[in-house]
C-alpha cells in the first residue's frame, strides 16, 4: 500500500477550519473514491498521532527488543 504525507489546506468543510491554516494529510493514492474519483486523505489528529506512536512503541518493547 502506498501512501503520501503532505502539507497543505484544507479544502472541505470550509466553514469550520477554512482554508488559512495548513495541515498534515496522509493519502492513500492507490484508494480512489467512486463518487469523487479522488484519493483517500486522512488528516489525523494529534491524539491519533499519539496513539499510534504508543501502538509502535509496545510494538518495538514487545517484538525488537527481545
Amino acid at each position: 500500500m502506498e501512501l503520501k504525507i503532505n502539507k497543505g489546506k484544507v479544502t472541505f468543510n470550509k466553514s469550520s477550519l477554512g482554508n488559512a491554516k495548513m495541515c498534515v494529510f496522509v493519502e492513500f493514492p492507490n484508494c480512489i473514491s467512486k463518487t469523487t474519483n479522488e484519493t483517500f486523505k486522512w488528516m489525523p489528529t494529534y491524539i491519533q498521532l499519539e496513539q499510534i506512536r504508543t501502538a509502535l512503541e509496545d510494538i518495538e518493547s514487545e517484538s525488537w527488543k527481545k
